[in-house]
């Protein structure tokens, strides 16, 4: 299974929100420049994530997006839904019924792959459900936000640096 690029854009794009400052909205142009995407391609993104109920956004002339709930309460799960869909992984199209004539047992061949399958999506979207974004943040404090994204150069690092602890070499 493939998943696209903008699942990991996404996940960033609800990071970068929960570090702004004061959780004001960042407008999209700042997002882009801030991920080197395209603002079209970012376009394609947002309603996505807006439609998941993870951003609001703000078209006013002091609008753009924000996180809708706290990262604290954002799952990668969340983010995958957005992104790739509520859909199942795997359907079956039944080329081996074409194929094979006895039908008996390539229906139950059908329905044994389709157990095997629905059993490896739940343990997948259940490992995505325990992991929640702010888990990226730690070492961070971004309860309040403390990036202000639009006076950040791009060649400039923005988050604070994670406490780490340093052991003594013996």
């Amino acid at each position: 299974m493939k998943m696209k690029k903008s699942l990991e854009q996404a996940a960033c794009v609800l990071l970068l929100l929960s570090l702004q400052k004061g959780h004001k909205p960042v407008k999209s142009a700042v997002i882009s420049r801030r991920l080197d995407v395209s603002a079209s391609y970012l376009k394609k993104i947002m309603p996505h994530l807006v439609s998941e109920g993870l951003v609001i956004s703000d078209a006013s002339k002091d609008g753009g997006y924000a996180l809708a709930r706290s990262v604290d309460n954002i799952t990668m799960l969340d983010v995958f839904y957005a992104i790739e869909g509520h859909g199942h992984f795997y359907e079956l199209s039944h080329f081996a019924q074409k194929i094979f004539l006895r039908g008996d047992r390539v229906l139950q061949s059908e329905h044994e792959i389709m157990d095997v399958m629905s059993r490896a999506e739940q343990m997948f979207l259940g490992e995505l459900s325990r992991y929640p974004l702010s888990k990226a943040l730690e070492g961070i404090d971004y309860m309040n936000g403390t990036v202000d994204w639009s006076e950040v150069a791009l060649d400039q690092s923005a988050c604070p640096q994670r406490e780490e602890t340093h052991h003594e070499e013996r």
